[in-house]
Formats: structure tokens, C-alpha cells, sequence
């Protein structure tokens, strides 16, 4: 998959509670050496988040401690730059409203494979960069007190 290749450089953090994906996960991005922090419930991505700076957070909606917006309500703020991705099995229409409210970028509806969440996160990134790049140059132009 060639999409890992832009992920070499990005720390990951999953927060999820079935073993499955979990180890799913784990191997698909350690066999590409990709870094993934795989977590079994919010109390654990939280410490996670308290140790280790990421790029990505990958959270399931439904946790045995919490539920993932809860989690994102959580981390807030503290650390703008993380792309939020939730992921569940439940679709329901007062989820989706909630998303953006907490900062979520992306909702990835279970089941999912590892090349969708792949091709999202590749996704993300790209985006993300490009923001970046674009609050720079305002932020340049801002220090030359040139106007758009």
C-alpha cells in the first residue's frame, strides 16, 4: 500500500476497545513501520496523550469508560494540531451533529478496512498540510502588514 509511505512520519494513537481491530491495526501499520499506539479505553488515551505528542487520534465512539466524544471533550484543546477521527457502528443523526462541536475531522462508519482508513488519514494529512501552509503565509503577510 503505498499510502503508508506518507504516514512514516506520523504518530498515531488508537483508541479502541476490540481486541480485534486493535491487533488489526497494529499490524498493518508495524508491517508498513508506521508508528501506532494502540490503546484499550479513554483512561489509557489519555495517559497516551499525556506522555507522547501524536499527530492522529483514532477513537471508537463506544468505550467501555467513556464514549469517544466524551474523550474528545477530554482532550479539547490542549493539543490543536491532533486530527480526530471517530469511528462506530452507530450512525445516528445526533452523532453526526456532534462531531464538528468537539473537533472531530472525520467519521469513519465500522466496518471499515484498513485501506479506507488508510486513503482517509492520507486524506487528512494533505488537508491539514495544506492549512498549514496557508495560516504561514497569512501569518507572513500579517508580519508585513500586507492585507489580502
Amino acid at each position: 500500500m503505498e499510502s503508508f509511505t506518507q504516514l512514516k512520519d506520523v504518530k498515531t494513537v488508537l483508541v479502541e476497545d476490540d481486541a480485534m481491530i486493535r491487533n488489526a491495526l497494529s499490524m498493518a501499520f508495524k508491517n508498513k513501520e508506521c508508528c501506532l499506539r494502540v490503546c484499550k479505553n479513554a483512561e489509557q488515551g489519555l495517559q497516551a496523550l499525556k506522555e507522547e505528542r501524536f499527530d492522529i487520534i483514532i477513537c471508537d465512539f463506544r468505550l467501555p469508560d467513556m464514549n469517544g466524544l466524551e474523550f474528545f471533550k477530554l482532550v479539547g484543546n490542549r493539543q490543536p494540531y491532533i486530527l480526530k477521527i471517530l469511528t462506530s457502528a452507530y450512525d445516528d443523526q445526533k452523532l453526526s451533529s456532534e462531531l464538528s462541536r468537539v473537533g472531530v475531522h472525520a467519521f469513519i462508519p465500522k466496518p471499515f478496512s484498513v485501506k479506507q482508513l488508510i486513503q482517509i488519514l492520507v486524506h487528512l494529512i494533505e488537508v491539514n498540510q495544506k492549512n498549514q501552509r496557508i495560516c504561514a503565509q497569512t501569518d507572513s503577510l500579517a508580519e508585513k502588514n500586507i492585507t489580502l
